[in-house]
């Protein structure tokens, strides 16, 4: 299949900051490292759905092109498998790069082409913070629409069937509060600013 499609890339549309930046981010230290050998984009499961590989996203963050990056749909639909970074031959950690980008795109508010994504990160994130772990029935209800009468129904008698079999908890585990995630991130990011 032949491409006739071409891309230009002018001054205005880099940041030469935006390397920078990346470097600075968790899994971001070794960006350069990237030799654009496409086993990420080859091994990644979730591309058939993505507007461009990893490989690509990659290579438009080594150009500066940050509003291409931060606003592409594949770094919302990474599963953070970490099946790229596991195959990387330069040992590049994909997902923590790919989560960078959405954590940089939520704070620079660069609207996701997926509505639902930067939601579902975002509360994903604080109900991890606040229990240590995930607590499925309260993301869901906190994405839920509550307008849409028959995805309310449809969800409910998904929930009912799952906590027949055990597998939907209504009360959250309660974890010693030093295992939970927002005290390991304060710990890791003290370590990273002794360094």
């Amino acid at each position: 299949m032949k491409h006739n499609s071409f891309h230009v890339i002018t001054d205005q549309m880099t940041d030469p900051s935006f390397i920078e930046e990346i470097k600075k981010m968790p899994g971001g230290s070794k960006i350069l490292d990237c030799i654009q050998c496409g086993v990420c984009a080859g091994s990644c499961h979730a591309r058939f759905a993505m507007d461009y590989s990893p490989m690509q996203v990659l290579k438009m963050a080594h150009l500066g092109l940050k509003q291409q990056v931060l606003s592409s749909s594949t770094i919302w639909i990474c599963a953070s498998c970490y099946t790229c970074a596991s195959r990387c031959p330069r040992g590049l950690n994909i997902p923590a790069m790919m989560s960078g980008f959405k954590n940089m795109a939520m704070k620079e508010h660069v609207p996701a082409p997926i509505k639902l994504k930067p939601k579902f990160h975002k509360t994903f994130t604080e109900i991890v913070e606040k229990y240590g772990r995930m607590h499925e029935p309260e993301l869901q209800m906190r994405l839920l629409k509550k307008t849409n009468l028959s995805s309310l129904l449809e969800n409910a008698s998904l929930g009912m069937r799952m906590l027949r079999k055990g597998k939907l908890k209504l009360q959250p585990s309660k974890l010693d509060p030093k295992t939970h995630f927002s005290e390991i991130v304060k710990k890791a990011l003290s370590e990273e600013a002794s360094k």
